[in-house]
């Protein structure tokens, strides 16, 4: 074989070699830039956390049959979520619903699917009920707010309303639009 067939092979296999090596190096680059994917890093079963106020009393109490964890962008998924915010002198307000996102900062939780909120008094009487679905809970702020329909049920009235607004530690809610309701009388006797 002459030099210059010798030559022009290993010249050949350099090109190809450096080829495969350029591949390989981007391949893994683009892998770590994608980082892990949106995989859970952990999760828990049957899972509650509690939030307390300055002063030690409870303040919220989250719980959910299915939670996860994810790296990426530091996310929480619920299943079937079910959060109890405390009141002074009042039980607790229940929201529950089929699934839920809460946000990197742990400031916002995104209740999906149906979303209901029921509010009894100290004898397990109902005083308030509301179901709807897409949901946005602002914990720092006592706040929860959807923009989708919801049905409202109090002691004697229902109402449908196109979105609200609900301020937890004040005991109000505000009604966007499309606002219709019933209100039944007083029983007497």
């Amino acid at each position: 074989m002459s030099l210059r067939v010798r030559l022009i092979l290993l010249l050949a296999a350099l090109a190809l070699f450096s080829t495969v090596i350029v591949n390989w190096l981007s391949g893994d680059s683009q892998r770590q830039t994608t980082g892990q994917g949106h995989f859970p890093d952990y999760y828990m079963e049957n899972f509650s956390t509690l939030t307390m106020e300055p002063d030690g009393s409870p303040k919220n109490k989250l719980y959910a049959d299915y939670m996860a964890h994810y790296a990426d962008d530091d996310t929480i998924e619920l299943t079937r979520p079910k959060l109890e915010v405390y009141k002074e002198e009042k039980p607790p307000m229940i929201i529950t619903a089929d699934k839920g996102w809460v946000t990197s900062n742990n400031k916002v939780i995104l209740l999906t699917g149906q979303v209901d909120l029921t509010q009894d008094n100290h004898e397990g009487v109902r005083e308030l009920e509301v179901n709807t679905t897409e949901v946005r809970v602002l914990l720092d702020q006592d706040y929860a707010e959807t923009d989708q329909h919801a049905t409202i049920k109090g002691v004697r009235t229902i109402v449908n309303t196109d979105g609200l607004r609900a301020y937890f530690k004040q005991n109000r809610i505000e009604l966007l639009n499309n606002v219709h309701g019933k209100i039944e009388p007083k029983k007497s006797g």
